[in-house]
């Protein structure tokens, strides 16, 4: 009588059920962080645009205060000295006072306008007879008002 021996093998490979199952598990978990990720993303956005707009309208309303008018153009409030501002009169025919220019009042690292993140260009609307500076995006925020609103 011959013996029967038990020939066991060591196994060094996955199923196919198992890499299914690991992959449907991965395919879960990004279906769930890829949206937080990109919320966070645009929340950041909008963020950057705010503080943007924020530092855009406290050098509008410097100038305002010190020229007795609004900046002709918004590149004004990054002029060197009164005798680089671009006109003599804002949008609502007041005189701009170039003797009592104190700025720049605003200053970037690059030396422009701080771009909008939204639309990744340096154009804003911006109405010199108000002193009005807004994005020119017209996409809507998280909130569900329209970033050219703000």
């Amino acid at each position: 009588m011959a013996t029967m021996r038990l020939v066991y093998r060591r196994r060094c490979a996955f199923t196919l059920v198992e890499v299914l199952i690991v992959i449907t598990v991965i395919a879960i978990l990004s279906m769930i962080v890829i949206p937080r990720a990109m919320s966070a993303r645009r929340h950041a956005k909008e963020a950057q645009l705010r503080g943007n707009l924020k530092e855009m309208r406290d050098a509008i309303e410097l100038f305002e205060a010190t020229t007795a008018a609004w900046p002709p153009s918004l590149s004004d409030i990054m002029a060197a000295d009164g005798s680089a501002v671009s006109g003599n009169f804002d949008g609502r025919g007041g005189w701009v006072d170039r003797s009592a220019y104190d700025g720049p009042y605003l200053c970037t690292g690059d030396g422009n306008l701080p771009k909008d993140a939204f639309t990744e260009a340096q154009n804003w609307n911006y109405s010199n007879a108000t002193g009005d500076v807004h994005s020119s995006s017209t996409l809507t925020a998280i909130d569900g008002t329209a970033y050219n609103t703000w």
